[in-house]
């Protein structure tokens, strides 16, 4: 298992749009010539989200689906890791909210 990020989520993030670590574009393969790659990531619920990662290393697509759907604010965390087994790659996403003191996974 491989972590591609874990970031505390900005008024950006929430608001328009998520800003990806560029050391963990690597991890996507972007054709020549695209400006962007669509990839889907389950989250812990099992539910499938569609993101777009350009080449600016901002995610997009159902990002902000993903926000709203989860509650997330401003100093939530998420979190995204790439797992590679037989049937191919897979990618994960988590969110995380701080209840009374403690981080708690967000379904």
């Amino acid at each position: 298992m491989e972590v591609l990020m874990e970031k505390e989520l900005s008024r950006t993030d929430i608001e328009r749009r998520l800003a990806f670590p560029t050391s963990s574009r690597r991890a996507f393969s972007m054709p020549e010539g695209e400006t962007a790659v669509y990839f889907e990531a389950t989250d812990t619920l099992e539910k499938k989200w569609k993101f777009r990662l350009s080449r600016r290393s901002v995610i997009t697509g159902d990002w902000l689906q993903f926000v709203r759907e989860k509650g997330l604010k401003v100093g939530d965390k998420m979190f995204m890791w790439r797992e590679e087994g037989a049937t191919g790659v897979r990618y994960t996403v988590r969110a995380e909210k701080k209840i009374f003191g403690v981080w708690a996974n967000v379904q």
